[in-house]
Parts: C-alpha cells; sequence; structure tokens
C-alpha cells in the first residue's frame, strides 16, 4: 500500500511518501527517486508497518516544473526483492497552488487526484475504510471528492478472502462455508451496502465466486442468491445509479455472475429447490431419462406488482441430455439498474428473467416467456435479450431472435436462444439491426454463388488453355500458383455452405462437424493466401536472381509445400491449442473464436503479413523492370509471363488489403454497418475477382481462347481482320482500352481472400435475460 498514488508540491516543498505492509517482517527498504536511491524509516501501528521518506525538492531535483516517480523496494531475507507501484509526484510554481490541505496535498485549479482511502481525510471517520479509491478534485481553494470507491473494513475483509478463495487449491470445501459466511455479514452490514465502493465490491465478490469450477447445490445457491437479495433491495437502488453515472458495468457483471452460478447448480431429485426473497425468486427443474416433462415456472412478486411465466415445450426439453438442470431466476428490481437500449431512449418494463441449462445446447431451441403489460407507461412492448457483448462489452438490450405477441394484460415472447430476458417499451419499429443481418446474408449467399460459378469458370478455362499458355517455366509456375489458388478457394466455399447447413439461428446443430467445418475453411483460406505468397516469391526469384535457375521438379516442391504446408501447420496448431478447451469455434458460429481465445488471429496475422510481403515484392519488381541492371533482360517469353504475374499481383493485392481492412474494423462491438456491408461485398466475390484478374486479363489466356473455340469461318475472318490491325483482344496488353488499364494498374499489386463469416459474432457472449423495452 502506497501513499501518494499522485500528488504536487511547490518546487520547493517537500512531502512524505509512505509504504505499508500488513505484517511487521524483516525487510529492508529503500525508495527510488528517478535514478537516486535513499533509505527508509520505519513506523509500526500494531501489526502494520509503514516505511517512510521525505522527499526534499530543492536538494534532489534541480529545476522546475516536472514530474518525478518515485518507487520503494522491499528486500528480505533471502535477497529477493520487489517493487511498489509507481508513485507520481508534480513539481508546479508556488503561485499556481490554490487548493491546500495536510492530508490531501496541495493542487492547481481543476487538478484531479486519486488516494487510497485508508489514507484519505475519510479515514478519521468512525467507519473507517480500509480499501478502495477516493478522487479529489480541486475546485476553487477547496478539495472536492469526484468519486468515492471506499470500502469498509468488513466488506474489505470479505474481498480479500475471496480473492483469496478464487486461488485456493481447496475450493471446493471453502466455498459452502464462505458463502454462508457471506450471506450472513452482508445481512448484517446492509447498511453499509448502500455506499458505492461497498456495493461494487460485493458485486466483484460475487463475481469471483461465479468462476470457481465446483458444482452448486442448493443451500450454497440459496447463499448466494440471499446476497443478492440484500443488494437488490430498493432503498439500495439510489447507489446503484451512482455506479451507473460512474460508466461501470457492475448490473452487467452481476448478471452474468447468477447466470454462471445456476449454471453449475445440480439436484439429486427432479424438482429443484425452490428460492423466494423480496428481490430474487428462483425456480428449476432437473431432466430425467424416459418421459421428459414440459418446464414450466411462474413467478409473482406482490410488492413489485409483476409477474411471469416461463415455458419450454416438451420437444424442446427431450433434446437435452437426461440430468441437465434447467434454472430460472427473476429479478423485479433489476430492470431498473440495467442501463437503457443501446439508442439511450427505451426502458425495461417488466421482471428480468433469466434461465440457463447445466448443458450445452447442440440442438435448436425455442422458450416461450409470458410478461405482465405494464399499459400505463403506454408505448410498444417489444421482447429482449441482455446481450454483454454490447456497447464494448458493458452490455445492452438486443432483440434478436425474438418476437413478440401483445394479448391483452400480458406479452408473450418466443425466442430462439436462452439469454436474459426483459420487455422493453419502444415507440419506434422492430429493431433495424435484424434488417442489416438479412440484407449481409443476402450478399453473403448471393456473392457466394457468383464466386463458386466465377471459380470453377477458372479451372475450366485453365485445363482448356492449359497447353497453349505453359510453355516456359516461369509461366507454368504462375499457372500452377492460379489454379492451386482457385480450387482452395473453392473448396474453401463449398465448406462455408457446409458450415451454414449445421448452425440453426444461435446454435450449432453437430458439434462435430462444426469444428471440422472450421478447421477446413481456417485451412483452405490460409492456402489462398500463402498460394498468393508463392507466386509473389517466385516472381521475385525470377527477376532478381535471373542468373540463379532451379528445376520445375524443385520449384513445384517449393511451391506445394509453402502453399499447403505452412497452411495446415497453423490450422493443426490452432486447433490443438484451442479445441481441447472447447474454445475453438464460436458458441453460435462455425468459424475461429475471437472472444475466449482470439483463435482468428491465427487467420488474420498471416493473412495481412503475406498482404504486407506481397506489396514490397511487387514494388521491388517495378523498380527492377523499370531499371534493369547490365545483363538482367530475360527472353520476350519470360519477360511476358513476368509481367502477367505483376498485373495479377498487382491488382488482387490492393484488393485483398483492402478486403481486410474493413475486414478487422468489424471484428470491433460498436463498428458502422457500412464496414460489414463493404467487407461482405469485398468478401463475396473474391472468385470473380480472380477469374477476372488472374486469369482471364492474361493475353496469352485470351489468344489462347480465341484460337480454341474460333470456328473456321470466323478463323478466317479473323485473319483477315488481322492483316487490317483490328484483332486486338479486348484485355489484350496492346489494345487502346487494355493499354489504359495496364498502366494504371500493371506495376502494383496483390491479391483478395478472406472469410464469409461477418455477422455471427453479433449474437455472442449474449446473457440469458430477457425483458420488455418501453
Amino acid at each position: 500500500m502506497v501513499d501518494p498514488l499522485e500528488a504536487s508540491i511547490p518546487c520547493t516543498g517537500s512531502h512524505h511518501f509512505r509504504c505499508c505492509v500488513e505484517e511487521d517482517e524483516d525487510y529492508k527498504v529503500t525508495f527510488q527517486v528517478d535514478t537516486l536511491t535513499f533509505p527508509a524509516a520505519k513506523e509500526v501501528h500494531g501489526k502494520q508497518a509503514c516505511y517512510t521518506f521525505n522527499f526534499m525538492a530543492k536538494s534532489i531535483v534541480s529545476w522546475c516544473p516536472r514530474h518525478v516517480s518515485v518507487f520503494c523496494h522491499f528486500t528480505n531475507a533471502a535477497n529477493n526483492s520487489v517493487r511498489s507501484r509507481s508513485m507520481k509526484l508534480n513539481l508546479v510554481p508556488g503561485e499556481n497552488i490554490t487548493c491546500r490541505d495536510p492530508i490531501i496535498g496541495v493542487g492547481e485549479p481543476g487538478k484531479v487526484i486519486p488516494k487510497l482511502c485508508r489514507f484519505s481525510n475519510l479515514s478519521s471517520s468512525p467507519a473507517s475504510p480500509v480499501g478502495g479509491v477516493v478522487t479529489y478534485k480541486c475546485v476553487g481553494s477547496q478539495w472536492e471528492v469526484k468519486k468515492s470507491d471506499c470500502i469498509s473494513a468488513p466488506i474489505n475483509s470479505l474481498l480479500q478472502l475471496a480473492k483469496a478463495l478464487s486461488k485456493s487449491p481447496s475450493q471446493d470445501k471453502k466455498l459452502p462455508t464462505y458463502l454462508k459466511d457471506l450471506s450472513v455479514s452482508t445481512d448484517k452490514v446492509a447498511h453499509e451496502v448502500s455506499s458505492p465502493g461497498n456495493l461494487g465490491a460485493i458485486v466483484n465478490i460475487l463475481d469471483l465466486l461465479s468462476t470457481v469450477p465446483i458444482q452448486v447445490n442448493s443451500e450454497m445457491m440459496t447463499n448466494f442468491l440471499s446476497t443478492v437479495n440484500v443488494i437488490l433491495d430498493k432503498p439500495i437502488l439510489s447507489t446503484w445509479k451512482v455506479l451507473q453515472q460512474q460508466q461501470t458495468n457492475h448490473s452487467s457483471q452481476l448478471l452474468d455472475s447468477v447466470e454462471r452460478f445456476s449454471r453449475a447448480l445440480r439436484s439429486e431429485d427432479s424438482a429443484v429447490l425452490p428460492i423466494s426473497h423480496t428481490n430474487v425468486q428462483m425456480r428449476g427443474m432437473v431432466i430425467k431419462s424416459g418421459s421428459p416433462k414440459p418446464y414450466k415456472q411462474r413467478f409473482v412478486f406482490s410488492d413489485s406488482d409483476l409477474w411471469g411465466n416461463v415455458a419450454i415445450d416438451e420437444c424442446h426439453v427431450e433434446n437435452l441430455q437426461p440430468d441437465t438442470s434447467i434454472v430460472t431466476v427473476a429479478f423485479p428490481t433489476l430492470k431498473t439498474i440495467l442501463a437503457q437500449d443501446t439508442q439511450g431512449k427505451n426502458f425495461a418494463n417488466s421482471l428480468v428473467m433469466t434461465t440457463t441449462v447445466s448443458h450445452k445446447i447442440t440442438a435448436p431451441f425455442r422458450i416461450s416467456m409470458t410478461f405482465k403489460n405494464n399499459k400505463s407507461l403506454g408505448g410498444k412492448p417489444q421482447c429482449v435479450f441482455w446481450n454483454f457483448s454490447l456497447a464494448n462489452y458493458t452490455g445492452g438490450w438486443d432483440s434478436s431472435g425474438c418476437y413478440t405477441k401483445v394479448d391483452g394484460d400480458s406479452v408473450v415472447c418466443s425466442c430462439d436462444h436462452l439469454t436474459s430476458f426483459s420487455i422493453l417499451m419502444s415507440p419506434d419499429s422492430p429493431d433495424p439491426d435484424s434488417l442489416l443481418k438479412i440484407l449481409l446474408d443476402i450478399i453473403s449467399y448471393i456473392g457466394l454463388c457468383f464466386s463458386i460459378l466465377s471459380l470453377a469458370a477458372c479451372l475450366v478455362v485453365e485445363a482448356v488453355v492449359w497447353k497453349s499458355v505453359t510453355k516456359n517455366r516461369t509461366s507454368y509456375m504462375r499457372h500452377i500458383c492460379i489454379v492451386n489458388i482457385a480450387a482452395s478457394l473453392l473448396v474453401a466455399d463449398v465448406w462455408f455452405i457446409v458450415a451454414s447447413t449445421i448452425r440453426d439461428h444461435h446454435y450449432v446443430l453437430n458439434e462435430t462437424a462444426c469444428v471440422a467445418a472450421t478447421f477446413f475453411i481456417h485451412f483452405f483460406y490460409l492456402s489462398v493466401f500463402f498460394w498468393m505468397l508463392t507466386l509473389g516469391l517466385m516472381l521475385f526469384y525470377r527477376l532478381v536472381f535471373i542468373l540463379h535457375d532451379s528445376s520445375k521438379s524443385i520449384q513445384k516442391v517449393i511451391a506445394f509445400s509453402l502453399g499447403y504446408g505452412c497452411p495446415l501447420i497453423i490450422s493443426v496448431i490452432t486447433v490443438g491449442a484451442t479445441q481441447p478447451r472447447e474454445v475453438y469455434t464460436r458458441k453460435n458460429a462455425c468459424w475461429l473464436n475471437w472472444e475466449d481465445t482470439k483463435a482468428l488471429l491465427a487467420f488474420v496475422i498471416p493473412a495481412l503479413i503475406i498482404v504486407v510481403v506481397n506489396m514490397t515484392i511487387t514494388v521491388v519488381v517495378i523498380t527492377k523492370i523499370l531499371r534493369p541492371s547490365i545483363g538482367d533482360k530475360p527472353n520476350k517469353q519470360e519477360k511476358n509471363s513476368l509481367f502477367q504475374i505483376t498485373k495479377s499481383i498487382g491488382v488482387l493485392t490492393p484488393l485483398l488489403g483492402l478486403t481486410w481492412g474493413f475486414g478487422l474494423a468489424t471484428v470491433f462491438q460498436g463498428s458502422s454497418a457500412v464496414f460489414h456491408i463493404v467487407f461482405t461485398l469485398l468478401n463475396a466475390f473474391q472468385g470473380l475477382f480472380i477469374l477476372l484478374f488472374g486469369c482471364l486479363w492474361d493475353q496469352k489466356v485470351q489468344e489462347a481462347l480465341l484460337k480454341k473455340f474460333s470456328l473456321s469461318r470466323w478463323s478466317s475472318q479473323h485473319s483477315k481482320s488481322t492483316s487490317l490491325g483490328s484483332s486486338t483482344p479486348v484485355f489484350s496488353m496492346s489494345s487502346p482500352i487494355s493499354r489504359r488499364f495496364n498502366n494504371l494498374f500493371g506495376k502494383t499489386g496483390t491479391y483478395n481472400v478472406s472469410t464469409p463469416e461477418t455477422t455471427s459474432s453479433s449474437l455472442e457472449n449474449t446473457s440469458s435475460a430477457y425483458s420488455l423495452l418501453n
């Protein structure tokens, strides 16, 4: 514990620094000021030992104003040492100082400084805080408390025990006892929960406990929800508002904790022990083998005049594994503390009911809920769920996958996923995000059809003209690369279709098939990039190392090793590192995980590195072609082939870089719909790009096609027109149109390919809480 965290003093002033530990041990302590070291004086207060140092500005620093960093070093008897966090000291001219306090220090107007609560002027109160941080601001000539997260001694003790328990090797033995103590202690100090620091600390405690990987019994769940009941009491709601104003996500954090804990609940009986409190109720059941029963639960909160029903049809219940627990928790006051919708104009107007299951859902699922319709507030009811991934992962209401039906005094919500539900009351039309999703799906599938047809056409064209266009080694290797690029992208697109057939709305129908589809999509998309890299390296080799030559067979071995070997290694390592923990794929789509493991980087990083390498190669090659060295002149056929490779790389690489520039923007939450639409368009039509710029733009391919498919009469006319100088193909190097096109694009380059997965991440990290918007 250090004091101060930050402070200001006059240029000729002084300040006391101290570093404290809870237990007095035999430490050697020194203070470091920039590069200077000073011994520390020791003070003992009960069990707490503090080491102090009096900083004298005049004798240590030579100029002002400036900033100084101070550290304290602790060294034990075994000569092991640790360094404290940095303490910042600002030296300011004396005439700028207006606020002065013997404990807080001095400061100029508008200055904001943090201070540990135990060392603040709040520590003189009867209930002295021992944890947290208080922030002061200099207003006029007085220090005012801007934000206080101070934690009282009893709750701070509970927080420290929770942190120790989360790292303990005997968690299963300690957690039940701790939960009971937490419930009793929280009830005793309920009056202290009204401070933001204490409330935030209890939420952090519940969050820590919900991550402990053990099975939860009914008694543990009772004690957990007893604590939740205390912090959701109506007198505490004003404190929640303060936390909201501080832009914290404690309400979303609390909901997530309850969901995780209820998901770990296990019961030996077919019925889960019901729990009822003023501010929270829980009902549930266990699926037994044999003939499963439909899931139906009802919640009534008479004090709040709110009620709700939850139902899951028998046909959906029987798809769950035997001994699966279904648990629903309902909150009457949580609607008040959860944020408004993302547009800030709609508000929750019902119970918040969260339903969880203890085992992963692998089949299509539908849940039906009925909420009381509060007509007095007006507006249009809208069924929503709490989506943890919205608003930079602080959470927000989302209506995707939910359908609303108003029936007199009740609102019926039918949703295809388990999340935390409620009802929003809104005067607006349905969520526009659903329209965007439909638009992106339409673009993706139409583009995918064009892409597959274009790639198939590219392979057919290459097969037809193969003998005519592979007469020299450079041209041969170029067309080897083009064929493998087209084939890899074609197979990747086919696997994408397979992946889409094994996903229904938010859930994957077959987990094994999903893993296989993700692996092959990852592998073949990477292969497209690595074959593009092979094309670029071949161009670099043929033009820069002209005097060095290698056989066709050696070049093919290197090309196939690079084109398929490297992607295979990356794909295998990715699946091997993540699948054992079941975090290889996304929760609701067959594609690389982003939220839990950042496995998507195993595709994005190699792809973008290849784009940069190919762009560099293109610049080098263009420079070499424009300024050839003596003797660096390949024969005419080789030179034509090199030009064709340069053109292909020159057009496709910028498209590739541009596509994934937009693709990276779509990874982050809250990105504009424009990024999603442009990325989907560029991504979906890659096969067409390869057909046009990788295949048909080649003059030799055009000539071979004309020669192959011309009839004898057309051939005669073609010969005559050739004598008149008018037979040049429209895309040939010598045609007027092509000359301008080639002058513009023929000397820069790259290639483009990416994944069709653009919309699946929007539904990741959803909760199990539903409600109504108003």
